[in-house]
């Protein structure tokens, strides 16, 4: 009797081992990404976009510096946006349950693919509003199967998505080459929108003064 009530404990204790194993593997394959790096925003925040769009010049950010933000990729690498270095830069914010951004991401990166983006702007990606019981989850493997490129920064707590006023995903900020913030928008763009965010990026604020006065804006 003993042996049978010892050989029932072995049995019992193996497949308890084996669906604890069974456990950790799901939730370390399925559902885990490297916990994300604390962020550093150094910088006054960007006021909150007003609308979706507004003409050149008319957001109220329009002139305003961009902060600085460090935190790091779904990867766990570093990932720094530092509008001091010299660099125009196009920031895309997106959220992985976001329809409009679930169809603006492979838009984007064929872009990329195709052209190698422009040599003028560094294109950054922010994974903002992480929400694990939405669909997509978890963020990187979504980006991951994309191909996705940029550096992107795990926006934990919405923290950078609050420093540049983001109004809604897809979300993007224009920074040029002086770090300043020269246009905002909210949605999904096509490739000629993403161009004219590009070509913004790399005006002087002295050259886009000029073009809003020569128009009226």
């Amino acid at each position: 009797m003993a042996a049978k009530i010892n050989k029932k404990v072995i049995i019992l204790g193996v497949v308890a081992a084996v669906v604890v194993a069974g456990l950790v593997a799901f939730f370390t394959v399925a559902g885990a990404e490297p916990e994300a790096a604390e962020i550093t925003v150094v910088g006054d925040p960007v006021p909150v976009l007003a609308a979706d769009a507004v003409p050149l010049g008319q957001d109220i950010a329009f002139g305003w510096d961009a902060p600085k933000v460090t935190g790091s990729d779904w990867k766990g690498n570093p990932v720094t946006i530092d509008p001091a270095d010299g660099r125009a830069k196009l920031i895309v914010f997106l959220a992985h349950w976001c329809p409009h951004c679930q169809v603006e991401v492979p838009k984007i990166q064929a872009w990329l693919n195709e052209t190698g983006g422009h040599p003028e702007v560094d294109m950054y990606g922010v994974a903002t509003s992480n929400d694990r019981t939405r669909t997509n989850w978890p963020p990187g493997e979504w980006l991951e199967r994309e191909g996705w490129t940029p550096p992107t920064v795990m926006d934990k707590n919405g923290k950078v998505a609050r420093s540049f006023g983001m109004r809604g995903t897809p979300f993007w900020a224009a920074v040029n080459s002086e770090g300043k913030v020269v246009y905002r928008a909210a949605g999904g763009v096509e490739v000629e929108g993403l161009l004219g965010f590009h070509e913004l990026a790399t005006q002087s604020m002295a050259e886009l003064q000029d073009f809003i006065g020569q128009t009226g804006g």
